[in-house]
Parts: C-alpha cells; sequence; structure tokens
C-alpha cells in the first residue's frame, strides 16, 4: 500500500463527527474550480463544452465524495496536531528551508518571504510531515 493509500485509509477510520456545513463548503469550491477549469480549456485548448451543466453534474459524486475527504482529512490532521504537539527543531527547520531552496531553485530571503520571517509555514508543513509519519507508522502496527 503507498503512502496515500495509507493515509487515505486512516483517514477513512478515523471516528469523527464531520460537520455537513464543512462538506459543502468544501464541494462549494471544488465546483467553482471545476467550472474555471471548464472555461480555461476552452479559452486556451478551444475546447467545446456545449453542456457545463451536464457535465458538472456528471463530476458531482465525485466532487461531494472527495469534499468529505478533504473536510474530514483537515479536522482528523487538527486534532493529532493538537494531541501530538508534533516539535521541529531549529536544525530540522534550515535543512528543509536549504533543501527547498535547492529543489526550488530560489534563495533563503525568498523562501523567508513566502513562509515568513521565522519560516513559520514551513514548520508547520513539517508538523504535518510528522504528524503523517505517525499516521503511517500506526498503519503498519495495526
Amino acid at each position: 500500500m503507498t503512502r496515500e493509500q495509507t493515509f487515505r485509509k486512516y483517514i477513512k477510520e478515523y471516528d469523527i463527527e464531520v460537520p455537513e456545513e464543512r462538506v459543502q463548503n468544501m464541494y462549494e469550491y471544488f465546483l467553482l474550480q471545476a467550472k474555471h477549469n471548464l472555461q480555461y480549456d476552452t479559452l486556451i485548448n478551444g475546447a467545446v463544452h456545449l453542456n457545463k451543466a451536464q457535465e458538472l453534474a456528471e463530476m458531482e459524486d465525485e466532487m461531494r465524495e472527495a469534499a468529505f475527504f478533504e473536510a474530514k482529512s483537515d479536522l482528523v490532521m487538527k486534532e493529532l496536531m493538537k494531541q501530538l504537539e508534533p516539535e521541529v527543531t531549529e536544525e530540522e527547520l534550515q535543512a528543509k528551508a536549504e533543501e527547498k531552496c535547492r529543489k526550488d531553485g530560489t534563495t533563503m530571503d525568498m523562501l523567508k518571504m513566502f513562509f515568513g520571517p521565522s519560516l513559520s509555514g514551513l514548520k508547520r508543513d513539517l508538523q504535518e510531515e510528522k504528524v503523517k509519519d505517525y499516521i503511517f507508522e500506526q498503519m503498519n502496527n495495526a
């Protein structure tokens, strides 16, 4: 099982209340994105979408399922972040920042402009990675 499959399985099995409003908000976001994609496809590729409403209707079940998963995974990650309080050392943060600079071909100053002077956004990414590592460990030991 891949890491993504393991993560999806964990989220699916995790017992947590998912408010319908969160799912609906996520669905509306996906719907808006799908409309945008159809319009972009027409403008850039010249594709003809004669019945956009029908195309969107055919995607509805998939978008609703994705909306539920995204809403639930967000709640699960927030709960686990609160429970586990994953720590990121300055060395880990610096190493990740340097890796990102090399990978993206950017400078540390540009990275700090994007993530903030303390790299707090990047630190959050590392904390989420640690929570996902915890999830994979739990699923592998199950």
